[in-house]
């Protein structure tokens, strides 16, 4: 029954032949997907993350890890490297999880990743959201596919998670029946994390996890249909360029500009959409010229306006090492990293890279030909800073989005764009 209903959903979810990887924790949930799925032939990797918070995560990380290659997966175990923070944990784990979950992703070409969120897990985050005060599209939940949900850790990666109607009680019952052991994290039983707490509280409440769950399905309903409309106004009103530059014929509804402000900032931060609303009112005054939020320059330009990444970003940082804006992107050097990698978590860089790095236009404005100036007369001033610079030797290579086949800088702002208002990320 379990192995039916993820293939019903992956033949939904995920396109035919499209490989896919499995992010296995060694627990109950994540170990009866990884054995439903043995036999699917678009599985194909499983990441295990050992996060090297507790004494014995490295043995529970090893024997996972030689579950999923009895199982038939080609297994990677991945070490967090950190010193042991204190504060905000789990959300600290959490990003570094994904972090290098994303990179290996990348560095295999896999699209798709699957977690063994379940209904329970579903409940519990709703929950939650509840007691943070979250608006309508929070009670929605977490979605069946998402993509680049943790940004930019999970940039060009979908977040799949096929157990959403399935039961954490369910999942053990199939882990027994084909006598299957688990580990239990010790982190379940703390009541100090409010996952934990939500959970508990759900144990003797089902009647509130079913009105939970019902909410939720109805609100993504919603979150459809607004998703739709959000499409065709940016249609209507808007364009993106090849650098993620956004040019707006007027101000747009407040969510599309939420959107909007989030994938041209190539942040992950939430954003207040109070702020969102005074920005909108500021703009509609003749003498609005420009403002910043978000991690994103909002500015008139011409008659319009254009959202680009906030120049501080890069004019903070004056040699490309110090003296930088705390929310700067960190110049890459790509001679002992895998690739592609991602850039201010607006662009990615794949293709030869031996001895090149990767930096602003601001902080590497002395090494540009004129044919490089030139190049940069066609983005608007106040985005040329803020984009990428190939160099090598100092010497540019390329100047943001190039595709060529020796030299490969992708902006991936308008996918993000595009997912985030409801298109299909293939």
């Amino acid at each position: 029954m379990l192995t039916a209903h993820l293939n019903k959903k992956l033949s939904e979810l995920i396109l035919q032949g499209e490989k896919f990887a499995i992010a296995y924790s060694g627990g109950g949930d994540s170990t009866a997907l990884v054995h439903a799925l043995k036999d699917q032939p678009q599985a194909d990797y499983v990441y295990i993350v050992d996060h090297d918070l507790r004494e014995g995560s490295a043995i529970e990380a090893a024997a996972a890890e030689t579950f999923a290659k009895e199982c038939g997966y080609k297994a990677k175990l991945l070490k967090w490297r950190h010193n042991s923070p204190s504060t905000a944990l789990q959300e600290s784990a959490r990003c570094a999880r994904y972090g290098l979950m994303g990179d290996q992703c990348r560095q295999d070409g896999i699209k798709y990743l699957l977690t063994a969120h379940s209904e329970d897990d579903q409940a519990e985050t709703l929950l939650m959201r509840y007691e943070r005060k979250t608006d309508w599209r929070g009670a929605a939940g977490m979605a069946e596919i998402s993509y680049g949900p943790v940004w930019p850790e999970l940039a060009m990666v979908s977040i799949l998670r096929p157990l959403l109607e399935v039961s954490r009680s369910a999942l053990r019952d199939y882990n027994r029946a084909h006598d299957i052991d688990w580990a239990e994290d010790p982190s379940n039983q703390n009541m100090e994390f409010a996952r934990i707490r939500a959970r508990d509280h759900l144990k003797s409440r089902m009647s509130l996890k079913t009105d939970l769950l019902e909410t939720a399905r109805e609100m993504r309903s919603y979150l459809k249909i607004e998703k739709q409309y959000l499409r065709e106004q940016f249609a209507q009103i808007a364009h993106i360029d090849e650098n993620g530059i956004i040019n707006l014929r007027q101000r747009p509804e407040v969510e599309l500009m939420f959107q909007c402000l989030r994938a041209a900032s190539g942040q992950g931060k939430m954003i207040d959409r109070a702020k969102i609303k005074n920005l909108l009112f500021k703009m509609n005054s003749p003498e609005f010229v420009s403002a910043t939020l978000g991690g994103a320059l909002i500015a008139r330009h011409k008659s319009n306006f254009i959202i680009c990444r906030d120049p501080v970003a890069a004019k903070g940082r004056q040699d490309g090492h110090h003296h930088r804006s705390k929310d700067a992107p960190d110049p890459l050097y790509l001679t002992s990293r895998p690739v592609p990698q991602i850039w201010d978590g607006r662009f990615i860089m794949t293709g030869p890279q031996q001895d090149s790095g990767v930096g602003s236009v601001f902080s590497n404005h002395k090494h540009l030909s004129r044919e490089n100036q030139q190049k940069l007369k066609s983005t608007p001033a106040p985005a040329r800073p803020t984009l990428p610079v190939l160099i090598e030797s100092n010497k540019v290579l390329a100047i943001g989005h190039e595709p060529s086949t020796q030299h490969h800088l992708q902006c991936i702002v308008k996918m993000r764009l595009e997912a985030a208002l409801g298109g299909r990320v293939s």
